[in-house]
Parts: C-alpha cells; sequence; structure tokens
C-alpha cells in the first residue's frame, strides 16, 4: 500500500505541482536508456556546450581555466573538443570553496550543501541547486529501475559511509534540505534504516558478530539490502562456514561503496540466494552506473545524467575496452558546475548492445586508481584482478598488499580462523599478478587497517601516478 501510494500519486504529485521533480526525472532517465545512442549523442553534445558556456560565464574557476587554455564555449563542437578542457581534480574544487565555484545566479537560491565522507580526512563539499538535487535523487531511483527493483522499496544499508547534506551554508535552505532528507525521504519515502559498519562495532576493529547482522536482515526483510562488497563476502563466508541458513530477504542486495567483482558476486549470490545489483558513482553525481538483471557484471552508464570519459595518461580518449581512467561531468550541475571531474576510478567502456535492450554504454570498473600496479613486468594489473585472485585463497579471510616498487612488495595477512594457508596457491596468484621478479615479504596481523573513510585499501600502490591524466598530477587523488 505505502509504495503504490507513493509510486501513483505522491511522487508523481510532487513532480507535477512542486518543483521536486525526481520522479519525472527518472522516468526520463529510463526512456532515455532506449534511445538510437546517435540521438542521445547529439543531445548529450548540447548539455556539455551549455554547461561550459554556464561555467565560463558564471565562475571564476572556470573562467580563469578555459581563458588560460585559450579554449571559448564557443569553440567546443565535438566531444573532442570538450576534451580539451583540462581535468577538474577535487583539490581545485577546494581552493578558495565557494567563492570561485559558486555561480554567481545562483548565490540568493535555495541551495544544498552536501559533504563527502571524508576520505582523505578532508570532507569535500558540494553545493546543489533544487534541479540538481532532483536530478541526484532520479539517479539513485533510476539505478533501481535498472536493476529491476522498486525504486521505493525499503531499505536497510551497511556502508562505511555515506555522503551527507550539511548545514554548510548555515541558511534556513540549507537546514531545510538536511531535515528534508533525514526526516521524511529516508525514513517515510524509503523506509531506511542504517546498520553500524562492521569495522567500528567493536575496539579493536576485528572480528565482529556476523549473526547479529544476519538476525537483523531477517527481522527487518528489506527490498533492498545495501552491502558494502567486503561485508556481504564476509557474511556469505560466515553462512558458507557455519551452516546457517541465509536469512530470507524479498528483493535484492545492492553493492555499493566499492567494486564486487564477479567471482565475489557470485559467491555472494551462491550463499544469500538473491539476485545482486552493483552501481557506481560519488557524491558529486549520485550513481551514474548500475547494473541490469541481464548482466550483474556491467554498469550501464545514465547517458543522459552525467558524461562519462575513459581516458589514457595521455589525456586521449581510450578506445572501446581500454583501460583508462574515468572522468565524469555532471550534466545537471548548475549552482557549482564540475566539468570533467577527477574521481580517481579506473575502468574500460563496452559498447555491445546489452541483451536487455538499453542502448547506453557500460561500463567495467576496475576499481580505485590508488589500486592499479605496474608490475615487474611493466603490466599494469588492477586493483579488480587482486582481489579476484586473493581473496578466494584458501585460509586468507583479508589482506593489504602494499607495494614498495614494482618488484617490492609488503603482504599484510589476517587469516582465516579454522582454514589453512594455502601457500601454493597464494604463490601462484603471487607469481601470475606481480609478475616473477616480484619479491613479496608476508606478514600477518590481527586486523586490516580501515581508511580514514572506514573503507578497507586492500591494494596501495606507488606506481598509479604513472597512469593518471598528465594535466592532473600536479594535485593528489584521494586515497580511497
Amino acid at each position: 500500500m505505502r509504495k503504490t501510494l507513493l509510486s501513483r500519486v505522491v511522487m508523481p504529485g510532487l513532480a507535477r505541482y512542486t518543483s521536486f521533480t525526481s520522479w519525472r526525472t527518472m522516468q526520463s532517465m529510463v526512456e532515455a536508456d532506449f534511445r538510437p545512442a546517435s540521438e542521445r549523442d547529439t543531445h548529450r553534445l548540447e548539455q556539455l556546450r551549455e554547461l561550459a558556456a554556464h561555467a565560463w560565464s558564471e565562475t571564476l574557476a572556470y573562467r580563469e581555466l578555459l581563458d588560460r587554455e585559450g579554449i571559448h564555449p564557443d569553440d567546443i563542437r565535438s566531444l573532442e573538443d570538450f576534451a580539451r578542457i583540462p581535468v577538474t581534480t577535487k583539490s581545485d574544487l577546494r581552493h578558495d570553496f565557494p567563492e570561485r565555484h559558486l555561480a554567481r545566479g545562483y548565490r540568493h537560491a535555495w541551495l544544498r550543501y552536501s559533504n563527502t565522507s571524508g576520505t582523505t580526512g578532508r570532507p569535500l563539499v558540494l553545493i546543489q541547486d533544487l534541479d540538481d538535487i532532483c536530478a541526484k535523487y532520479a539517479a539513485t531511483l533510476w539505478s533501481r529501475r535498472v536493476g529491476g527493483v522498486d525504486p521505493l522499496g525499503a531499505q536497510v544499508r551497511v556502508t562505511p559511509n555515506e555522503c551527507q547534506p550539511c548545514q554548510e551554508g548555515s541558511s534556513a535552505a540549507a537546514r531545510f534540505f538536511v531535515l528534508l532528507e533525514r526526516r521524511i525521504l529516508n525514513p517515510i519515502f524509503h523506509r531506511r534504516q542504517m546498520l553500524p559498519p562492521f569495522w567500528q562495532q567493536s575496539a579493536d576493529r576485528g572480528r565482529v558478530d556476523p549473526d547479529s547482522y544476519l538476525d537483523r536482515f531477517e527481522t527487518l526483510a528489506p527490498d533492498i539490502l545495501v552491502l558494502y562488497p567486503l561485508y556481504a563476502l564476509a557474511l556469505a563466508r560466515h553462512l558458507r562456514r557455519t551452516g546457517r541458513r541465509p536469512p530470507e530477504l524479498p528483493g535484492i542486495i545492492d553493492f555499493s561503496g566499492g567494486v564486487c567483482t564477479s567471482r565475489m558476486r557470485q559467491f555472494i549470490h551462491d550463499a544469500f540466494g538473491r539476485r545482486t545489483t552493483q552501481c557506481c558513482g560519488g557524491c558529486e553525481f549520485a550513481r551514474y552506473g548500475a547494473s541490469c538483471e541481464q548482466d550483474p557484471d556491467h554498469l550501464h552508464l545514465a547517458e543522459s545524467h552525467c558524461y562519462v570519459e575513459v581516458v589514457g595518461p595521455d589525456g586521449a580518449i581510450c578506445k572501446p575496452g581500454q583501460l583508462g581512467n574515468l572522468i565524469v561531468t555532471s550534466l545537471h550541475s548548475r549552482a557549482m558546475p564540475t566539468l570533467r571531474l577527477e574521481p580517481g576510478d579506473v575502468g574500460r567502456v563496452i559498447t555491445e548492445p546489452c541483451s536487455c535492450g538499453r542502448s547506453s554504454r557500460r561500463l567495467q570498473h576496475e576499481g580505485r586508481i590508488q589500486a592499479l600496479l605496474r608490475n615487474s613486468e611493466d603490466r599494469w594489473v588492477t586493483g579488480r584482478e587482486v582481489w579476484d585472485r586473493l581473496l578466494f585463497v584458501d585460509g586468507i579471510d583479508l589482506f593489504q598488499l602494499q607495494q614498495r616498487s614494482p618488484a617490492d612488495y609488503l603482504l599484510l595477512l589476517q587469516r582465516s580462523a579454522d582454514i589453512a594457508l594455502d601457500r601454493t596457491a597464494l604463490d601462484d596468484a603471487l607469481g601470475e599478478l606481480l609478475g616473477a621478479k616480484a619479491h613479496v615479504e608476508l606478514r600477518e596481523v590481527d586486523a586490516i587497517t580501515p581508511e580514514a573513510s572506514g573503507k578497507l585499501q586492500l591494494v596501495k600502490s606507488c606506481t598509479f601516478e604513472d597512469f593518471r591524466v598528465a594535466s592532473a598530477r600536479r594535485d593528489s587523488v584521494p586515497t580511497n
């Protein structure tokens, strides 16, 4: 009854009679997924040209940047022209915030201030106008539709962190959006409940009680169980080891906050007996990629919401299937435009059509760029590859691989309590990943220490900077 009332009366009514247009925007995003790619590409270029002109005329940051590079918005007539704009880093967005980044025409508008999770120890504050807020909420609803689940289903979330509205602006509008999200949207529209992150449950960051989480899932019975992939893997292992019956879940498991590899997904699916979906995004964009029922390992891009480029270290656009840096432009950000932002991820674009009928490009997300290793044989190895091999060596619960040089590594092992370490399988995996010339020091630890964000950085590279877009190397990239 609740979902029917919301989806047929409340949400359409809000979209029709108020400025909260998320429901209509979500429906437009869903329809756009099935349009001919050429039609969508033409519209996207128009959006990018308009956004560049707006950023140039309204913000000091982009006016100075484009003028310095000799780029006028009228000169942008192709995607290649747009790619001439230098990559924006998160350090750029922090510089003289908000004076250089808040669009002049929005200085007296109702604005939502949102802070990222603070992975680097210093959260990034973002400014969103009402249209942008609605588009980002619509993108989250869109991801549910792509995943084949009711977007207004009841949710339980267990992740290390999440983006939060804040009162940075100290205005009535800022306080209103905090109230709207925390008191209305989450508890009423989504009946969302947050359970504590694993690593914060015990003083020693160590062995949490998996049964307590599984009991809660059984009691709450959410339509959408949002899980950090490493949490889901730990719970799936517990189910396998103990023989416990998995909780009865009426809906799906939705991976958020990190990459879930194909092998992890299949293991979790088999243990829980539930369908899984995954997404990618960030506080700057909400969700811009989501998997469908037909292909749970690749993500459809929300082409009408964000423009995603995959570029090499030289700044050139990568060919389909080629590994590169993900550079993302939010097509709806007007109060605080962000052109060609570097989130700190790598991946590959897939252009082959999906059997679901959507014509959008798809993404194979390969993880954080800080997990990208150049090994002793001069091959780039992604964090996704390392996770897929080492997390399934018998006797390893968790690990952290620290690269000292292309041929020198420290491997911290959090051992399984009841399974012997398969040293042969471990040596084989390390040889394939790191190369025959690599030396690896093994060290057993009681627990792997999370980053400031609460996430686990399982691979720490010292060579990834060489893979970043050259124009962005002036600034550091977030650590997780």
